[in-house]
C-alpha cells in the first residue's frame, strides 16, 4: 500500500490521467445553456456579412485619397440597417447613412454627421476624410468556417448569443453531465439542519462538494454520511449505484483517509482489489490525508474529513478531475501578486494559504488571512485565493511576488 508523500503536481499529473472525458449529446439549442460545449462551433456566414457603417454620417467615395475639408457633395440617397442604396456611388456623391447600414458599392469613407454642414441635397464636410474611416470591414467579427467557440466551453449568455449570430441555433453538441457521488464518513456528523450534540459536528462537507459539483456542470448524487466502521462506505456505494440509471463517474468522499483506528477508506478500498489504492497522502497543507484510488473501476477522489483541508483540496484536485472529464483543460487559474505582508519560510509540504486581496487594479496585493488553522471555514469563506508556497520556500517580505490560486466565483 502506497504511503509515501507525493508531490502535489505528480498527484494532480495522474489524478487526471486516470480520467477519461464522458461521452457526448446533442440536444436543443436552447437547452445548451451552462452546458459544456463538446464540439467546436464553426460560423456559417461572415460577420457583418459586408461593409458596414460603424457611426451614423454621410457615405462618400474617396478614390483611396485623403479628401480636404471643405469638399463638398451631393446626396443621392440613403442606407440604413435593413434598408439598403442599390446604386453605385461616384465621386461627388454621398449617401446618408446609419450606424449598421451596408456601405453602399463604390462608397469607401463614412463621415460622421456632426462634422457636416448640410444644405437641402448637398454637404459640405468640415473635417478631412480618410480612407476606410468609420466603416467596419466585412467579416470584422468572424468569417465564415472560423471556430467561433471552442470545444471545453461553458456555454453562458455570452456564448450563446455568438452561437446564435454565427448560424448554429438547431442542435448542439455537449458533454454529459459527469454523475459524481458524494459520501461522507464520521460518527461524530450530522445531517445540517440538525443541531449538534455535543461531541457531534454539522456535515457542511457534503454541502460544499454539491454546490462546487454544480458549479462545474456535473450532477452531485448524495450519498448521506457513513458510521466509521470497516465496509460502511463501500457498502452504501454498492446500495447507491445499484440505484442509478448509469455507472458514477467520480466518487467524491470526505473522512476516514487519515490513518487513526477509525479511517477505514484505504483498507476498504484494497480489500477487494489492492491494486484499487493509486496514492494515500501527498505533500500538502491543508490536505495531507488524500486518496486517490478506483472502486469497482470508478476513479474516487478521498479527500479529508477537516471541512477547509476538503474544500483546498477539492479546489486544487477534484475541480481539475470534473473538468478532465467534461474535457476541459485542468489548468488552475494561477497568477503572481506582491503580497501585502511577511510571509515566514515553508517546510516541505506545500502550504495553500487562505488570502484576501487588498486594494485593486495595477496596485492590488495579496495578504494572507491571520490564523490558518484548518478548521476555520469562515476564512475560507473569505478568502480570495490561496497563496501557494512551495517545499522549502525562504520567508519574504511585503512586495515580493507570491503565486496564488483565484478561488473560482462558483465556490
Amino acid at each position: 500500500m502506497p504511503t509515501e508523500l507525493k508531490p502535489v503536481a505528480e498527484a494532480l499529473a495522474t489524478i487526471c490521467a486516470a480520467l477519461t472525458p464522458v461521452s457526448t449529446q446533442t440536444i436543443s439549442f436552447d437547452d445548451a445553456v451552462h452546458r459544456i460545449l463538446a464540439t467546436d462551433i464553426v460560423a456559417a456566414y461572415d460577420h457583418p456579412p459586408a461593409a458596414v457603417s460603424a457611426m451614423d454620417g454621410y457615405a462618400v467615395c474617396t478614390s483611396g485619397r485623403t479628401l480636404p475639408a471643405d469638399s463638398r457633395f451631393d446626396v443621392v440617397g440613403e442606407a440604413a440597417a435593413g434598408h439598403l442604396f442599390t446604386g453605385t456611388l461616384q465621386p461627388g456623391q454621398a449617401v446618408r447613412i446609419f450606424t449598421g447600414g451596408h456601405v453602399p458599392d463604390g462608397a469607401d469613407a463614412v463621415v460622421l454627421q456632426e462634422d457636416v454642414k448640410a444644405e437641402k441635397t448637398t454637404i459640405t464636410v468640415q473635417e478631412a476624410i480618410r480612407p476606410n474611416q468609420f466603416i467596419r470591414p466585412a467579416g470584422l467579427d468572424f468569417t465564415s468556417g472560423q471556430t467561433v467557440i471552442a470545444a471545453g466551453t461553458r456555454l453562458g449568455a455570452r456564448q450563446m448569443a455568438l452561437a446564435a449570430l454565427s448560424g448554429q441555433t438547431d442542435s448542439l453538441t455537449v458533454r454529459r453531465k459527469p454523475l459524481i457521488a458524494i459520501l461522507s464518513s464520521g460518527d461524530e456528523l450530522v445531517p445540517p439542519g440538525t443541531p449538534p450534540a455535543p461531541g457531534q459536528l454539522v456535515n457542511s462537507n457534503s454541502t460544499f462538494l454539491a454546490h462546487a459539483v454544480r458549479s462545474c456542470g456535473a450532477d452531485p448524487v448524495h450519498l448521506g454520511i457513513v458510521a466509521d466502521q470497516p465496509g460502511a462506505l463501500t457498502d452504501r456505494l454498492q446500495a447507491a449505484q445499484a440505484e442509478q440509471d448509469r455507472p458514477f463517474d467520480l466518487i467524491l468522499t470526505t473522512g476516514g483517509a487519515s490513518v487513526g483506528s477509525h479511517d477505514h477508506l484505504a483498507s476498504d478500498l484494497t480489500a477487494d482489489d489492492p491494486a484499487a489504492l493509486s496514492f494515500w497522502k501527498i505533500a500538502m497543507r491543508p490536505g495531507k490525508p488524500l486518496i486517490f484510488g478506483q472502486w469497482q473501476g470508478v476513479p474516487l477522489l478521498g479527500l479529508p474529513g477537516n471541512p477547509v483541508s476538503a474544500g483546498v483540496c477539492m479546489t486544487v484536485f477534484g475541480l481539475p478531475a470534473i473538468k478532465t472529464l467534461l474535457g476541459q483543460s485542468a489548468e488552475a487559474d494561477i497568477r503572481t501578486f506582491p503580497l501585502a505582508a511577511p510571509v515566514p519560510e515553508n517546510d516541505r509540504r506545500q502550504d495553500y494559504l487562505r488570502s484576501v486581496f487588498v486594494g485593486d487594479g495595477p496596485d492590488r496585493t495579496i495578504r494572507p488571512l491571520g490564523r490558518q488553522d484548518s478548521s476555520m471555514l469562515k476564512a475560507f469563506s473569505d478568502a480570495h485565493a490561496l497563496i501557494i508556497r512551495p517545499p522549502h520556500a525562504p520567508a519574504l517580505t511585503a512586495g515580493d511576488n507570491v503565486p496564488a490560486l483565484i478561488l473560482p466565483a462558483g465556490l
